[in-house]
Formats: C-alpha cells, sequence, structure tokens
C-alpha cells in the first residue's frame, strides 16, 4: 500500500508536534519554491515555442512571495500582459517581403527611425496611406495561459509536496 504525500506530511506533522508558526514557515518555503519553478519552466516553454529571448519573457513574470505577515500562506506570479515589440527580438533585418525577426517573416512591415524622438522601431502601415504607422509586436498572453494550465495541472502539487516534504525532513530531521 502506497501512503500519498498529504497523510504523509500530516502524519510527520503530528509526531513531531510541530507549532503552527513552523508549519506556515515550511508552507512559505514551498510555495515560494514552486512559484519560482513554475515561472521558470513558463518562460522555458514559451521562448521556446514562441523563439523570443527568454529574458523578455522573465521580465514580464513576477514573483509575488509568501511570507509569515499574511494571514495565510499565498505566493502569486503575476503576468505583465504587454506586448512585445518586434524590434526587441534577435536579428532583425529588412528584407523586400517585409522584417524578418528571431525567425519569423513580418510582411509589409518595415524598419525605420523615428526623427523626433531618434528611436528605431518596425512598423507596418495602418492603411493605404503614408501615415499613421503602428509598431509591430507580439502577444505571448495565450501561450503562457496554456502553459500554466498545463503546470497547474501536472507539475504544482507535485513540486509542492516534494519541498514542503523535505523541509520538514531537513528542519527537523525526520524521516
Amino acid at each position: 500500500m502506497q501512503v500519498s504525500a498529504d497523510e504523509q506530511i500530516s502524519k510527520i506533522i503530528r509526531d513531531l508536534n510541530l507549532l503552527p508558526e513552523e508549519v506556515l514557515m515550511y508552507t512559505n518555503y514551498a510555495l515560494n519554491h514552486t512559484a519560482n519553478h513554475l515561472k521558470k519552466e513558463i518562460v522555458k516553454g514559451v521562448s521556446r515555442e514562441q523563439r523570443i529571448k527568454a529574458s523578455l519573457i522573465r521580465d514580464r513574470i513576477e514573483v509575488v512571495r509568501a511570507s509569515k505577515r499574511n494571514s495565510r500562506p499565498l505566493s502569486k506570479l503575476l503576468i505583465d500582459l504587454k506586448k512585445i515589440y518586434v524590434k526587441n527580438l534577435s536579428n532583425v533585418k529588412q528584407t523586400p517581403v517585409g522584417v524578418r525577426a528571431g525567425g519569423i517573416m513580418y510582411p509589409h512591415a518595415f524598419i525605420a527611425d523615428l526623427r523626433k524622438s531618434r528611436k528605431w522601431g518596425v512598423y507596418r502601415r495602418v492603411g493605404k496611406d503614408r501615415f499613421p504607422v503602428k509598431s509591430v509586436t507580439i502577444s505571448i498572453f495565450e501561450d503562457v495561459e496554456k502553459r500554466i494550465e498545463d503546470l497547474i495541472g501536472t507539475e504544482a502539487k507535485e513540486i509542492f509536496e516534494k519541498d514542503f516534504l523535505h523541509m520538514l525532513r531537513r528542519r527537523t530531521g525526520a524521516l
């Protein structure tokens, strides 16, 4: 018969007579480690799928760590939904068809320097006229959302339980 992690954790807490503060501390550690692991996996997966530099995605995901001050243990992943500018991708080159950046072709796009701000970017015309132009961007929301659903369903609980048990064993010398 195999014992589940929930039963194992409850048994360790009962056997060691742990104080609620200690259990909260171990829970916070496990939550923070799980959130950091999920962030790393999301960044890795989305950057591989979209062929975007990992740093551009990493900067848009923030981990709010669980702490003693919170009345209940809670760790959050905050995801900034700002779009990524194509000019920030690698190997931005103008071609006769459009702009190639990060291994992806953006037809009818062009690279331009803005006179007043002296900044360059990748733009597309909005209509048939010369102006206005619009910056070309990439949205990562759908990919991040799909990746989170996959990870929450499979890995998050296992990682949390493993880290919680590890902290209990390490701090108390149990098992």
